[in-house]
């Protein structure tokens, strides 16, 4: 074991009550960690970095390596990432709906090196990504956080409108040939090897995007996709609010007067050739 309160020289510190709030800062803190796991994490963090638009952030925050409990985080083996601070900039991975982009950049470059990987919607994970590496890096169909993360970026990288449920079926499985056509990646998503190549060009192709200018249309589907998540006692009040304000004489004007100028099909030649 060995303690750390930085990685690739990125301060660790922890924000968690009741010491500090979550989403801030919080303070510079120290984390034990196996130290084979330790070098598996410096080199995702130096991959995910050396290809984010932003650069090398100044602070993780992170909610615990070694932890006693059940699992990897008993060896100090797992690694629980709340959010990242740069000068100028933050991605709090409570926050995914609102930078779903940078969020699902940094996503496919993680899953390069760590086999297990929940993300926000995977069930109790919404305020952190857990990382491990308790199994090999692969893609199962029967597994509900990598299927969640291929039909994310199915719909919110490439456009499919996919139904996020974690569950692999036709739908999903047509989607994903199509997408691997257009980059050109062999098929099936099963060998590894395809699979690496997709994580890495959606990596590249998610982060282009997150360097677009964010469109008023872009922040209305972050609205319609809350709304959507929404618990169903509170979910038709506001979907009622909502479509008032969007199917308004004014509104409907003003919303066909914009132009959601993202061009994907230019991105995803920018990042093949």
């Amino acid at each position: 074991m060995k303690t750390i309160n930085a990685i690739n020289n990125i301060a660790l510190h922890y924000a968690r009550l009741p010491q500090h709030p979550y989403g801030t800062p919080g303070k510079l803190h120290d984390f034990r960690v196996e130290e084979s796991f330790l070098t598996v994490l410096e080199s995702a963090l130096k991959e995910v970095f050396d290809h984010c638009p932003l650069g090398t952030p100044n602070i993780i925050t992170c909610a615990g390596i070694l932890v006693n409990k059940p699992g990897h985080h008993g060896l100090g083996k797992a690694f629980d990432l709340d959010a990242i601070f740069w000068d100028d900039h933050q991605l709090v991975t409570n926050n995914f709906i609102h930078q779903k982009e940078l969020y699902l950049g940094i996503e496919s470059f993680l899953r390069k090196h760590f086999g297990i990987v929940l993300n926000h919607l995977y069930p109790n994970h919404a305020d952190h990504w857990h990382v491990d590496t308790s199994v090999i890096v692969d893609y199962h169909e029967s597994s509900q956080s990598e299927t969640l993360y291929l039909q994310m970026v199915l719909h919110y990288i490439y456009g499919k409108p996919v139904i996020i449920d974690g569950i692999s079926g036709p739908q999903t499985r047509a989607f994903t040939r199509e997408v691997f056509n257009r980059l050109n990646i062999n098929t099936p998503i099963t060998t590894k090897v395809n699979y690496l190549k997709f994580l890495e060009i959606t990596g590249k192709i998610a982060f282009k995007l997150s360097k677009e200018k964010v469109t008023p249309i872009q922040l209305l589907e972050n609205l319609e996709t809350v709304v959507d998540n929404l618990q169903t006692a509170d979910k038709h009040a506001v979907s009622q609010a909502l479509n008032s304000f969007l199917f308004h004489d004014d509104t409907s004007s003003w919303l066909n007067t914009i132009d959601d100028d993202h061009d994907l099909e230019a991105v995803i030649d920018s990042v093949l050739s």
